[in-house]
């Protein structure tokens, strides 16, 4: 079945495309409290600013101030006049929006560019789960989930792909569990919903068909298995979750 799946993927979009920002929709997850791809908040196919990254500010009527910062490992950097500013997580035109609002009190013309210089800092994602060869990915552009689980050798027949799971860290350092129906691919083609575009330490996971309670089998599989270079530990509590 899910050389199907892979064959509809494949065709539905061309390879490295950037995926559109989608749409909110109100999707009705039955089980567990797994949010849908579909409304996660935030999803872009656009390359994300990561600790480690060296980038160049160019300030168009105040070259003055023009200089290279590295984001340190707290997701941030020190400017000028307006001390630090958070960049990890950010595409560069998201950054250089938010520092035209934090240099608004400073200069007339507070225009500015960013651009990554040196960095694209081992970003990765991991797929694990019931696929072929389990684990870290490189975060290429225009990586989607059905393309990390073809190049993981795909799921296995085991593996549920009405219920893959999306784990994701948000700005404020919670996880997110995403739920991902990768098996409506054959009935309706490939879009965000069914084949979002992954962000960087991403965790993608397909989860066996015969688990009933997923939470649980995903907090055991992350705590067995993840690897430390995926770049975070997740926190998968009540908090961060309703149910088994």
């Amino acid at each position: 079945m899910w050389l199907c799946l892979l064959a509809s993927c494949l065709a539905a979009a061309p390879a490295l495309a950037q995926a559109p920002a989608p749409e909110p929709v109100q999707v009705q997850v039955p089980e567990l409290g797994l949010e849908p791809a579909a409304t996660a908040a935030g999803i872009d196919a656009g390359y994300r600013i990561a600790a480690g990254d060296e980038l160049a500010l160019k300030f168009f009527y105040a070259p003055e101030l023009n200089e290279t910062a590295t984001v340190r490992p707290d997701g941030r950097i020190q400017l000028q006049l307006v001390g630090e500013v958070r960049a990890a997580g950010q595409t560069p035109r998201e950054l250089a929006d938010a520092l035209k609002r934090a240099y608004a009190g400073s200069l007339r013309y507070p225009e500015v560019s960013v651009e990554v210089e040196k960095g694209f800092a081992r970003q990765q994602v991991f797929v694990g789960g019931e696929v072929g060869r389990p684990g870290a990915q490189p975060l290429l552009p225009g990586l989607t989930l059905m393309r990390a689980l073809i190049v993981a050798q795909g799921p296995t027949d085991r593996a549920a792909l009405n219920r893959v799971a999306i784990l994701r860290r948000d700005e404020s350092g919670a996880t997110r569990v995403i739920r991902v129906d990768a098996a409506s691919q054959a009935r309706r083609g490939a879009d965000d919903g069914n084949d979002p575009p992954l962000r960087p330490f991403d965790v993608v996971l397909a989860v066996p068909s015969r688990i009933s309670r997923v939470n649980k089998w995903i907090d055991q599989y992350v705590r067995r298995n993840l690897p430390v270079n995926v770049g975070f530990s997740y926190d998968l509590n009540d908090n961060n979750r309703r149910g088994d």
